[in-house]
């Protein structure tokens, strides 16, 4: 029973994440906002263009690079005609970025580590979420979509995200990025949806 709710909260992660993504229009530079063609095969734009999807798989941009080398990374993949950055938003549950900030108090997806403010300048106040906004605002400015995965399926698969803990994160991630036109909602590429069921 407890693999099937494991299942089931990856299922939630899509489809809400998902849903967000149609809802809401962006905040700052304006990318067109993608959605499922009529016949499922497809992404399109909002006036019905295919989308090419031309994909580079930067896993653990958030992890690995510090500012001003996701700027460098994020434009030279721009340079090359790269739309989609793919990126884990935690790979393991003891998730760490360039700076040393952690993602989870505990490693716990259902309590992130927030601290209050976001000026860079300040590293008490510049935490793991933080730097994870700066990288999706700075590939939109570049016209990338990120391609986002909330947690890497092994962490699923392995029993460490309850169904409880993943409705929390999901709550979480929906409300701190459900305006992000940028977003496109992945699930975990390491398992099958169904390989625990």
């Amino acid at each position: 029973m407890e693999i099937f709710r494991n299942y089931k909260s990856i299922m939630i992660f899509v489809i809400l994440f998902f849903s967000c993504n149609q809802v809401f229009q962006p905040t700052g530079k304006r990318l067109p906002v993608l959605r499922v063609s009529e016949n499922k095969r497809f992404l399109v734009d909002e006036k019905g263009n295919p989308f090419f999807w031309l994909g580079d798989t930067g896993w653990l941009l958030f992890t690995k690079l510090n500012r001003e080398e996701a700027d460098q990374y994020l434009t030279d993949r721009a340079a090359k005609g790269f739309n989609v950055i793919q990126v884990m938003v935690l790979h393991s549950l003891n998730t760490k970025n360039a700076y040393g900030d952690s993602a989870l108090i505990n490693m716990d997806v259902a309590t992130p580590l927030i601290t209050e403010g976001n000026t860079f300048e300040d590293p008490v106040q510049y935490d793991y979420w933080d730097h994870v906004d700066y990288v999706i605002d700075k590939a939109a400015d570049k016209g990338i979509y990120i391609g986002l995965v909330p947690v890497w399926g092994s962490n699923v698969r392995a029993g460490h995200v309850s169904s409880r803990q993943a409705e929390k994160y999901a709550e979480f991630l929906a409300k701190r990025y459900h305006k992000k036109a940028n977003i496109v909602w992945l699930n975990g590429g390491d398992v099958l949806g169904s390989d625990s069921i």
